[in-house]
């Protein structure tokens, strides 16, 4: 094992886990970031027949039913998750990054940049000599900024960090169309942005609609990484929510839980349930353990999620 790893077992599988955290080291990464219902609303609607697919892997892996955002509204949250901070955004950027200056009225802002310098994942991955990806689903080109149609660019975090956006090449190769992906041949790191539909965003006002169609897109697309030679060998999925559903009001003053699916050959499941409190900064810790990267930002003072996986 690495330095700072020792060797054990995990699930009977032989595994290298942190010696201060106990996080495994995955060979693949991937992380599915859904959007906004709240845990409550979101596990009211799965004993129906809204979300087999969840219901199923509720029963099969491990949930957590006290995992939290850290901020609102949605941006701020994929930027911490992939830096370890918001880097002083505080709105969802309006009309694409790269554009116009920020003035925020609540949770809203009118033409907003929230563009960064801030270190990023995708900064650590490459530095350690692994590879990563972001993938949009409705993007069409790659590194696209513009939203159209069901594609949110402010869904897809590494648009937002400028040594990302600005070096073309950089963003062309790392930031594309969801169609490119194949868990088979999948990065060391993936992160997935579902369109406005498939993520349970839209329509919004939400309806009876926005779980089921959530729950469709994934039973097809979480099948085929749990079927993949990136998931079998050691990998890591991750389904989680970026916020709560503001249902307390306006202005970022709610703290709802919301989803955590975590599965890998690696963790508990069975229908494990984690009581721990965590948020974005504890998985990107994870995420940061689990591939040997250090820690970035707000994550260094994290407590990651050892809770999810056995003990040696």
């Amino acid at each position: 094992c690495l330095t700072g790893y020792a060797c054990g077992t995990a699930n009977g599988l032989p595994v290298c886990r942190s010696t201060t955290t106990n996080i495994p080291l995955f060979s693949h990464v991937f992380d599915i970031l859904m959007e906004t219902p709240s845990l409550p609303p979101l596990q009211a609607g799965i004993p129906g027949p809204q979300a087999p697919n969840l219901k199923s892997w509720q029963s099969q892996y491990a949930t957590g039913s006290d995992y939290h955002g850290v901020a609102h509204p949605s941006l701020p949250n994929y930027v911490g998750l992939t830096s370890g901070g918001t880097q002083g955004i505080g709105c969802d950027c309006s009309p694409e990054p790269g554009h116009g200056s920020c003035t925020v009225i609540v949770d809203y802002c009118l033409t907003c940049t929230c563009d960064t310098q801030a270190q990023n994942l995708a900064d650590q991955i490459e530095a350690a000599q692994k590879t990563w990806m972001d993938f949009g689903e409705s993007m069409g080109t790659p590194c696209n900024v513009k939203d159209s149609g069901n594609y949110a660019a402010r869904h897809n975090p590494f648009l937002y960090y400028d040594d990302v956006r600005t070096n073309t090449t950089r963003c062309n190769s790392h930031v594309v169309d969801f169609s490119n992906f194949n868990p088979n041949s999948a990065a060391d790191f993936n992160f997935i942005a579902p369109n406005l539909v498939s993520d349970m965003h839209n329509p919004d006002p939400p309806n009876s609609t926005n779980i089921p169609a959530g729950d469709t897109w994934l039973g097809v697309h979480v099948g085929a990484i749990l079927s993949s030679s990136g998931y079998k060998d050691g990998g890591l999925l991750v389904i989680v929510w970026d916020e709560d559903d503001g249902s307390g009001g306006l202005g970022g003053n709610t703290d709802d839980p919301i989803g955590i699916w975590l599965m890998s050959p690696y963790a508990k499941s069975g229908g494990y349930v984690s009581t721990t409190k965590a948020d974005h900064y504890s998985l990107l810790a994870t995420f940061e353990d689990g591939l040997d990267l250090g820690r970035m930002g707000k994550a260094s003072q994290a407590q990651p999620l050892p809770d999810y996986f056995p003990a040696n």
